[in-house]
């Protein structure tokens, strides 16, 4: 009897490893907790079968209706949508977006009277995208909402095992679908994308008329880096006044590739100190057609970025009125004493709508601030050599309403010059610029700065950019970064909770660049088809400080590349050419190349102020033997760039050996010495690999219910057994 009991338990406990989980109960307009079903039988199923199961699942959500749809009259929230972006260049498909601490609601705005689809992910494709499917249905005027994703190889969407966006309402007029729902920031589910501060590529697709539940081809797509989590610091509840800063009627010539314009303006006249707390870009840029300057609602304007500097106090008043009332100079032909206008107070970069400053500080403007000029620089990428008249600029907003603290823009990184080098054929190539212990120990205040915000610029190559911070010996968290860098989006980033930067404490920028798809070397400079690598940090309080940089010293970069010697020049007169922006005024070689001939022009344009790389393809090789007689650019484009044997130690050398360092004032001064230092010894933080976090989509592990069934019967079978053999004893 006492063994028949025991038996008996034992198949009980089996039975019950087997029965089916109910599972947990969600009240209606609960997010669920989402977890990971048949994680395992996803990855065996083919695309076909996975198209055959995204049918059954429209087919049945038709059907199930998750909401009833809304009054047409109804349709709209009412909702304060914090965040509002044209996702195309015509406005067809407006994005509007709010989010909380935890989740995240979106109104798209879309001319179609088809399906409209909304994606997120690291690059601008669908595949392995977090894909969102909504449309109204034509007949019943119901609002319909899917949760997609889009296969790894082919891009195509399907559906979902766990839906996880909510649908809150939508509507269907004549010309447009317009579609609210929201979801978790984090939904604790592989087929999503996690929402977090990092640019991310958002995803839009149109389709047919009449595309219902159904996806069929779009009919019109595209891509937009965002940053959907940004915060706003739009000081609405204060007077603002603005000062607009542009460039008047100024003519780019259809051969001018790249073009660097600059033009001193004076401050308006304003009884007491202003505080500068914000800016706009004005972008006026007119392509001219048969000798005429016209507006065209598409046209691209060449600018690309565009920077306000403070000029500091000079008695020469007379001539800076004069340079006031002046259009300009082309940028290597500024006058020298245009030199101490290096402190920047707006730094705007493609893609950027513009900035608020944090709410507790503000820049000084005005004479009473102590700052009577300014000089505006914009940079021109005009690739298309089209001839244009442009009168853009920056739109200052200040307000008479000071803030708690004066603050100041620090410029920061990699000194932009040629011997910034970037190989092709690497998929992450890292480089870094300095801001020396020396820099910051001899010119911050006891007390040390508050780091508010930075702005990141890099160019199109750039992957990842970051604002490291070394104190001592320890690195400490990383200021700014961002893992999935776009050039066409640039916005600064708030610190949150600000950062303490002391006296003799260490900047380090550093950028990853991906250049797979590039033949030569890409050289430091400002054109778009150069490279950078430069932080704009926002701090208070103010310093007299205006530029930390650094840069790879000349001999030692040469040697890098295995070049000992040059004819006709010196490496110490070559430094200075590259400490002078790289003028080749006074190189008289025969080897001198005429890069401003004609047929230069005609095939590349002028490349305007290039940063020395003229120079380096004007340098020819004396020692060693091997490569005697070649230009310098004709041998770093012969070197074998795609065997790491090469680029690793040469990534090595230059990233972790010896930096120029440089430390500038406002009044265009050195705050120390040039200094050629190794790169600092410090305990680096334990990698964080964000990169795999957010580049990529978030892969979590499988807690499906399958797998717990799995260890429930395994366990049960266990203690079955076990007790078959104590009673059996």
């Amino acid at each position: 009897m006492y063994i028949q009991t025991i038996l008996t338990l034992s198949v009980i406990l089996l039975c019950d490893a087997k029965l089916p989980r109910t599972k947990s109960h969600i009240q209606p307009n609960e997010f669920p907790s989402n977890p990971i079903q048949y994680n395992d039988a996803l990855r065996l199923l083919q695309p076909e079968l996975k198209n055959e199961k995204t049918s059954r699942i429209v087919d049945q959500y038709k059907v199930r209706h998750r909401r009833e749809v809304f009054d047409s009259n109804l349709y709209d929230s009412g909702l304060n949508w914090t965040h509002s972006e044209s996702l195309d260049q015509h406005g067809d498909v407006v994005l509007k977006w709010t989010s909380s601490q935890n989740d995240i609601t979106f109104r798209i705005e879309a001319r179609t009277l088809g399906y409209v689809g909304l994606g997120f992910n690291s690059e601008g494709n669908m595949r392995g995208a977090d894909l969102v499917v909504s449309w109204v249905d034509d007949d019943t005027g119901r609002a319909q909402i899917l949760d997609c994703h889009g296969l790894d190889v082919e891009g195509k969407p399907v559906a979902d095992e766990v839906q996880n966006y909510e649908l809150i309402s939508g509507h269907q007029n004549h010309t447009h679908t317009t579609i609210e729902f929201r979801r978790l920031l984090n939904t604790k589910d592989n087929q999503d994308f996690l929402i977090s501060d990092e640019t991310i590529q958002v995803l839009y697709a149109l389709g047919p008329p009449g595309s219902d539940g159904q996806l069929p081809k779009h009919v019109k797509s595209g891509s937009k880096p965002l940053r959907l989590l940004q915060t706003l610091s739009n000081p609405s509840s204060v007077p603002l006044l603005h000062w607009d800063v542009t460039i008047g009627n100024l003519s780019i010539p259809h051969d001018m590739a790249t073009l660097f314009w600059c033009k001193i303006f004076k401050v308006p006249d304003l009884p007491k100190k202003h505080h500068i707390v914000g800016y706009l870009p004005l972008i006026d840029s007119r392509p001219i057609r048969n000798a005429i300057p016209v507006v065209e609602k598409n046209s691209l304007s060449p600018v690309h970025h565009m920077v306000l500097y403070e000029c500091a106090v000079d008695p020469d008043v007379y001539s800076w009125n004069e340079w006031a009332e002046g259009s300009g100079f082309f940028g290597p032909n500024r006058p020298s004493e245009w030199a101490i206008c290096a402190t920047p107070v707006a730094a705007w970069a493609m893609g950027s709508k513009g900035e608020f400053l944090p709410t507790n500080v503000g820049i000084p403007l005005g004479e009473k601030g102590g700052v009577s000029f300014y000089m505006l620089e914009i940079h021109y990428d005009n690739q298309a050599l089209h001839e244009v008249l442009d009168n853009s600029g920056i739109r200052v907003l200040h307000t008479p309403t000071l803030r708690q603290h004066d603050a100041a823009l620090l410029g920061a990184g990699v000194g932009v010059s040629a011997l910034h080098l970037i190989p092709p054929k690497q998929r992450q190539y890292r480089t870094v610029g300095i801001c020396g212990s020396e820099c910051t120990n001899s010119l911050f205040p006891d007390t040390g700065i508050n780091i508010v915000s930075v702005l990141l610029h890099v160019h199109g190559t750039a992957r990842k950019i970051s604002l490291k911070h070394v104190r001592g010996q320890q690195e400490q968290e990383v200021i700014s970064e961002e893992n999935s860098y776009d050039a066409r989006y640039q916005q600064s980033r708030v610190v949150p909770g600000g950062r303490k930067f002391l006296k003799g404490d260490i900047l380090i920028t550093e950028c990853t660049y991906d250049t797979t798809t590039r033949d030569k070397p890409i050289l430091g400079g400002y054109s778009t088809s150069q490279e950078m690598c430069l932080s704009f940090v926002l701090y208070y309080p103010r310093t007299e400080l205006a530029g930390c940089y650094s840069m790879t010293p000349v001999d030692e970069f040469f040697e890098t590349f295995g070049v000992k010697e040059f004819y006709f020049m010196s490496m110490t007169k070559i430094q200075n050419l590259f400490l002078s922006s790289g003028n080749l005024d006074n190189i008289t070689s025969p080897w001198e190349f005429d890069m401003k001939s004609r047929n230069y022009v005609e095939e590349t344009g002028l490349q305007g102020d290039d940063q020395g790389v003229r120079l380096l393809e004007s340098l020819v090789i004396k020692n060693p033997a091997e490569f005697r007689n070649k230009s310098f650019m004709a041998h770093l484009n012969e070197m074998q760039w795609s065997e790491p044997l090469l680029t690793e130690p040469i990534e090595r050398r230059l990233y972790r050996g010896l930096h120029m360092m440089f430390c500038k004032k406002q009044d265009d001064t050195w705050g120390t010495p040039i200094e050629i230092q190794a790169y600092p010894i410090y305990h680096a933080l334990p990698s964080n690999d964000i990169s795999e976090k957010h580049y990529k989509r978030v892969k979590l592990p499988s807690v499906t219910s399958a797998a717990r069934s799995t260890r429930r019967q395994f366990w049960s079978a266990i203690l079955a057994v076990c007790l078959t053999i104590i009673a059996i004893r």
